[in-house]
């Protein structure tokens, strides 16, 4: 259980390592990380929409990596608690966190990428839940 949790919290400092990097584009071309603090961020960013870019195919490759990120952590911690709500839950809380602690780091923190992590979640949750209905199936 000890090695289950140790995967868990290596994948969340991923996660949040590339998350935070200053220049995501540097991140996925060149695999540099940059931090950048910032210590005054402006909380109402995470309201913004008018920087969705669904025609603009850099976006839709981050997108694409926060569904998958997401989703690997869920499967992760769903692994190690095996409880599918509280993996959910905790996943969710992770999201929302992940999102807000962006915004120190001069990035684009926004509800709206929650709910793309929450696509990313919700589609490992489902995998789980018919893996372990076709495992109890078998059993009988």
């Amino acid at each position: 259980m000890y090695r289950k949790f140790i995967y868990v919290v290596m994948w969340a400092a991923v996660v949040l390592a590339v998350m935070c990097t200053s220049d995501a584009q540097a991140f996925l071309f060149n695999q540099e990380l940059h931090y950048t603090f910032n210590w005054t961020p402006r909380f109402s960013e995470l309201l913004m929409l008018s920087d969705v870019g669904l025609n603009d195919s850099f976006y839709l490759i981050q997108k694409a990596g926060h569904i998958i990120s997401f989703g690997i952590l869920y499967m992760l911690v769903f692994n190690w608690l095996n409880k599918p709500n509280k993996a959910f839950v905790l996943c969710t809380a992770f999201a929302l966190f992940s999102e807000v602690l962006q915004l120190f780091f001069q990035r684009n923190g926004r509800l709206f990428d929650i709910g793309v992590d929450l696509i990313g979640i919700f589609l490992a949750y489902s995998i789980c839940m018919s893996i372990q209905k076709h495992k109890k199936t078998a059993m009988e």
